[in-house]
């Protein structure tokens, strides 16, 4: 660690998994669309927080794009905004998703002064010595990295601040190509921070001998996936007469909340009781235009219930509604366990899947028995 007699302070943003442009999931075409270009706003406030508050430098740790959905428009985006922050210096460490190799972007030679990538899987760094800096890093060129970049290796000089930034796979399995990186590994590196990405879930700060890590999680959610509001970590770094401390807090700037919520509608027979039940939760929680909801109805209900699949957005107040049926037919279904007809042979065949610990198994067989039974009835069903 940092010991020598100099006084320095420093302002690091630490983000990830920012995912510009990249292709959305789980909402509509519209929707999906809207979502990228809110992104790249979000992306736009970030940099506005970065030159308002004068940060030093924002380290990058992965998935900053998706190769797939690089666009010119895209890279004179980034160049753009990363040469408006011009006093602030960007470290990128390439991941997963916008790999090093045959990059349009990074290796187009574009990219601002101000601006370091790193190019290969194997350790390397970018030394700032007017800071007394080290950030160690590496990158993704193509396929995996199953060897963890910093094993059998420590900090070249400890007397300065040593960062590590980079997509990473803490505490993976032996055979990830994540990128696998073991506490004692960084025990034995003896950085002063790890700024990880790779997850889109953000972490709390943690300690670990002498070192601090975290991951940012997503600059900001991009689907039902990731939920919560996104954002970065913020360290503020106070090197005084070797003695070197950290402090850090996460920072958002999405406007947008993923969240996913289940009700029991167990018993319930008519559609606008279940709409009554999503109002009161909506009405309980607050949430409004900002929220993205899904619903997972839950419970058992008539098998005869046809559990609607699609309520009209507008009428909550949302963003985006989105609702999944894992409900269960076995509400008041105890005499078909005697009904020697065709309907109680279905039903006592998909018992013991309908009671399965198994998720998939259970919802599968969920729609077969209804399919099976509304057929039977000459009843029409959406499925």
């Amino acid at each position: 660690m940092a010991n020598s007699a100099t006084s320095k302070k420093l302002k690091i943003l630490h983000c990830s998994d920012i995912h510009l442009d990249a292709h959305i999931g789980g909402l509509t075409v519209d929707k999906a669309s809207e979502r990228r270009r809110e992104i790249r706003s979000t992306f736009m406030r970030m940099t506005e927080f970065i030159r308002e508050r004068e940060i030093d430098y924002v380290l990058v740790a992965g998935d900053l794009f998706d190769i797939d959905h690089a666009t010119n428009s895209l890279a004179e985006f980034l160049i753009r905004e990363i040469r408006n922050c011009s006093g602030t210096k960007f470290v990128i460490a390439p991941g997963k998703s916008d790999s090093y190799g045959n990059n349009p972007i990074y290796q187009s030679g574009r990219l601002p002064d101000n601006c370091f990538v790193f190019t290969s899987p194997s350790l390397s760094k970018f030394d700032f010595d007017d800071d007394l800096l080290t950030v160690y890093g590496w990158a993704y060129t193509e396929g995996g990295i199953s060897v963890s970049p910093i094993q059998d290796s420590h900090v070249d000089d400890g007397s300065r601040i040593n960062i590590v930034c980079g997509y990473a796979d803490l505490g993976g399995s032996l055979d990830s190509t994540n990128v696998p990186i073991s506490g004692k590994e960084m025990n034995r590196f003896g950085a002063d921070y790890y700024a990880l990405g790779g997850r889109h879930a953000k972490t709390d700060f943690a300690k670990r001998s002498g070192s601090m890590y975290s991951y940012s999680g997503s600059l900001e959610c991009t689907g039902f996936d990731n939920p919560d509001r996104g954002g970065v970590k913020l360290l503020n770094i106070d090197y005084n007469d070797g003695e070197l401390s950290i402090d850090g807090k996460h920072v958002s700037f999405g406007r947008l909340k993923f969240v996913i919520e289940e009700i029991d509608i167990t018993g319930v027979s008519a559609n606008n009781e279940i709409t009554n039940r999503i109002s009161q939760l909506i009405s309980s929680k607050k949430y409004g235009v900002e929220t993205a909801l899904r619903v997972e109805l839950v419970g058992k209900v008539d098998p005869r219930f046809n559990v609607p699949k699609k309520f009209e957005c507008d009428a909550f107040g949302l963003y985006f509604f989105d609702i999944l049926d894992k409900t269960l037919p076995l509400y008041g279904t105890e005499h078909f366990k005697r009904d020697m007809t065709v309907a109680g042979e279905i039903y006592r065949r998909f018992l013991p899947m309908l009671e399965s610990e198994s998720e998939e198994e259970r919802l599968t067989a969920a729609r077969a028995f209804r399919v099976g039974l509304a057929a039977l009835e000459n009843r029409e069903i959406d499925v």
